[in-house]
């Protein structure tokens, strides 16, 4: 390991929230940095192809560079943009997208339109904290540690409510979901309060308007499904979480025809129950994209559209690459969900070629 100290111009954010230098022709990425800078840093981690630095000293600040609001920000791994102003946070994270498009999914010139935000502070419905040695919070930028946390600058005022009422009670167990009242149970749910109704009307917008059937995977709680269900249309879902599963039953309507399984063995049974045409693929898929057995089963199946929702733009530019011969990305609709943090969502619309 090299402590000896490094300085440089930042040149870009890359995804994830680091800032990009170069210094004798190696990329090094130093976290909390902006576009512009001229920082000092210390070596912290030696790769390959790469170099990880800790950030000591901005030499030159960028004029987009703000006082942390959040006492625990650099300490707590929860945020990386704290640093910044919130607009060029947007700005950053759209160039993240256009760039992943362009090295992972082959797209020159993707038509990406502006990106949908909201408040940039408390708007989680929901955290995870963690319990150990009388502390609770969030992991330590590096995992190695627990941050004591009083107050989460991203949660609602109902969950830091809820979070100091914990703090105020023992603490027999090392994790605790701590949710809004409107966030019964345990199956997922979306986090962002302030952009649900218009996180559901963006997607549920982007089926057309001819659509006769949809078939949508990784459906949770019927989300978007209660939205689509109020237009005339057959509408088949699958999801492999039981308790989203029992939720999504008691709350759809009685014509969603719902599904417990995983998309890579349940596809084909799926479509068996939609006879009507035009047929709309919906997907909504973990971290980790679509597994290749999906990719290949949307392609092949008679979908003249896929609405493709995204929380990891590099697995969305892989997986529209290798769909590439079937369907084209006609736009791209990012999501700002988790503002101050480095998660960006994203919406494609795809047409059959």
């Amino acid at each position: 390991m090299n402590d000896k100290s490094i300085e440089g111009r930042i040149t870009d954010i890359a995804f994830g929230g680091e800032g990009v230098m170069r210094v004798d022709n190696r990329v090094v990425f130093v976290p909390f940095t902006i576009a512009g800078e001229t920082v000092r840093a210390r070596i912290v981690q030696q790769k390959k192809n790469f170099l990880r630095a800790e950030l000591m000293e901005v030499l030159t600040p960028s004029p987009h560079r703000e006082e942390p609001p959040c006492p625990y920000f650099q300490k707590c791994g929860g945020c990386q943009y704290q640093h910044m102003d919130y607009a060029t946070e947007k700005a950053s994270k759209e160039g993240q997208l256009r760039e992943l498009l362009k090295r992972l999914g082959g797209l020159e010139s993707p038509k990406i339109l502006p990106l949908i935000s909201g408040t940039h502070e408390g708007y989680r419905n929901r955290i995870t904290v963690h319990q150990e040695w009388g502390k609770v919070g969030f992991r330590s930028t590096d995992g190695k540690e627990l941050v004591d946390i009083e107050n989460c600058l991203l949660a609602t005022p109902e969950v830091n409510r809820k979070l100091h009422h914990l703090r105020s009670k023992p603490h027999p167990r090392p994790h605790y979901s701590i949710r809004a009242d409107a966030v019964m149970g345990e199956a997922f749910y979306q986090t962002n309060a302030a952009l649900m109704a218009q996180l559901q009307t963006v997607v549920t917008a982007a089926v057309s308007a001819d659509a006769k059937a949809v078939l949508e995977l990784y459906s949770g709680v019927g989300f978007f499904t209660g939205k689509l269900a109020e237009r005339e249309v057959q509408i088949v879902t699958v999801e492999s979480d039981h308790r989203a599963v029992e939720v999504a039953r008691k709350k759809l309507p009685p014509q969603v025809h719902t599904m417990l399984g995983e998309a890579e063995t349940t596809f084909h049974a799926a479509l068996k129950h939609l006879e009507k045409r035009p047929l709309t693929c919906l997907v909504d898929p973990p971290r980790e994209g679509l597994p290749e057995v999906v990719r290949r089963d949307i392609v092949e199946c008679e979908a003249s559209e896929l609405i493709y929702l995204s929380c990891q733009p590099a697995t969305l530019a892989r997986d529209i690459r290798s769909m590439a011969e079937a369907f084209e990305p006609l736009w791209f609709q990012p999501i700002d969900l988790f503002p101050r943090t480095a998660h960006l969502e994203c919406l494609t619309f795809l047409k059959r070629k």
